[in-house]
């Protein structure tokens, strides 16, 4: 399955699901390159996330979707709303660049987090369905 993974994400230049799953079983930071910031300066898209779900988005047409507490970079939110940073995001899986795990220091390879602040272990209201969730 790793192997379909990886070609589908060398294919398509997507993220793979198997990526995606490990981030959030073993609670790594993530760096998030995301595509729809085009009202952002070029090359600003670089966030980094929390990733602790995984699911369907709701709505008519359905979307695979990561939940995730962002703690920097750019966020539309942030101009727009004012709402400003950490806090919770949901993240397209097909309007993302990249999802790479954070180089952890000492003996660690990648770098973890605890549980985010209003971390609900119940579920998500903006996914129909979550196949993933950490578990803190």
């Amino acid at each position: 399955m790793k192997l379909v993974d990886s070609l589908t994400t060398l294919i398509t230049e997507g993220v793979a699901n198997s990526t995606i799953k490990d981030a959030i079983t073993n609670k790594h930071v993530c760096n998030l390159r995301y595509m729809n910031d085009d009202k952002l300066p070029r090359g600003s898209e670089h966030r980094v996330i929390h990733p602790v779900a995984y699911g369907m988005s709701n709505g008519k047409k359905p979307n695979p979707v990561v939940r995730a507490y962002q703690t920097s970079g750019p966020s539309l939110k942030v101009t727009e709303k004012g709402v400003p940073l950490p806090d919770w995001r949901l993240f397209r899986v097909d309007r993302m660049n990249s999802f790479t795990p954070v180089t952890g220091d000492g003996d660690e390879i990648f770098a973890s987090f605890n549980e985010p602040p209003m971390y609900n272990k119940i579920g998500d209201k903006s996914m129909s369905r979550m196949d993933y969730n950490s578990k803190f």
